[in-house]
């Protein structure tokens, strides 16, 4: 890919999320009906290691940290930990920080990441 369309590509997913952030802002997903419903909790009654993650990006956005913890524990480290990466990977922190960037790219980190959402997703449904 080519440095015009990469740029391209950075700068519609900004607007991209700019928009969805409006939304989220805008519309609390808890009383709003065209927010897509989570399919996996519909046909067994369970949550998965997602639900809640829209009203908690809605909380947050409105700066109410607990109850964006209270929906999802996992949303807000998530989007933390996904700016980083994306830095890391787009926008110079590879040469910047490149022990982090390795660190973070590695199959025991990624493997790690994989058992926390798993067990968040068994023990929400446990207690």
């Amino acid at each position: 890919m080519n440095k015009l369309s990469n740029r391209k590509l950075i700068v519609l997913s900004i607007v991209g999320v700019v928009l969805a952030a409006v939304v989220y802002f805008i519309f609390n997903p808890a009383t709003a009906n065209f927010f897509p419903p989570c399919l996996f909790y519909k046909l067994t009654g369970y949550q998965c290691a997602g639900c809640g993650s829209q009203r908690a990006i809605h909380s947050l956005l409105h700066f109410d940290i607990v109850s964006a913890f209270k929906y999802n524990l996992i949303v807000v480290p998530a989007i933390f930990l996904i700016a980083l990466l994306i830095y890391l990977e787009h926008f110079g922190g590879k040469k910047r920080f490149p022990k982090l960037h390795r660190k973070l790219s590695s199959t025991k980190f990624i493997v790690a990441i994989i058992i926390v959402i798993v067990a968040y997703w068994l023990l929400r449904n446990i207690v």
